[in-house]
């Protein structure tokens, strides 16, 4: 009998782990990028971000199969770039294109950063973190 009370505690333990992070899914499992970037998912959409030197473009795109491109005048959206080790914080300008948005960010002497886009879609606001490589 002692030996039951602890696996049950166990048991409830791990059940309420694995359900403490229902609900976002920013994983992009199984969905291929459609121009070579890192994708990440949200409850409707797919959205890209492709680095091109010193410029960022992210690209949104619908979850059927095969992905089609979506128009950022329907996703209101803003950005921030975090740079490491106590550099600040910095508000990256998003220009709208028809199904991407561009932006750049001066990276000199920095080897690695976060890229965090908040975007409204499904009726409410998210926010994505790409971690970014300077090439």
């Amino acid at each position: 009998m002692k030996f039951k009370l602890p696996v049950v505690l166990l048991g409830l333990l791990i059940g309420s782990i694995s359900y403490s992070h229902e609900g976002h899914d920013h994983s992009a499992e199984g969905v291929k990028p459609q121009k070579g970037g890192v994708i990440q998912s949200l409850e409707t959409i797919h959205l890209e971000l492709v680095q091109m030197q010193n410029k960022i473009r992210i690209y949104i795109f619908n979850k059927d199969n095969p992905p089609k491109s979506l128009l950022t005048k329907n996703y209101p959206a803003s950005a921030k770039v975090i740079f490491p080790r106590g550099k600040g914080t910095k508000e990256a300008k998003l220009v709208a294109e028809e199904n991407f948005w561009t932006t750049t960010v001066n990276s000199q002497g920095i080897h690695r950063y976060d890229f965090v886009l908040t975007i409204e879609q499904g009726g409410h606001k998210d926010n994505l973190k790409f971690t970014v490589e300077p090439k």
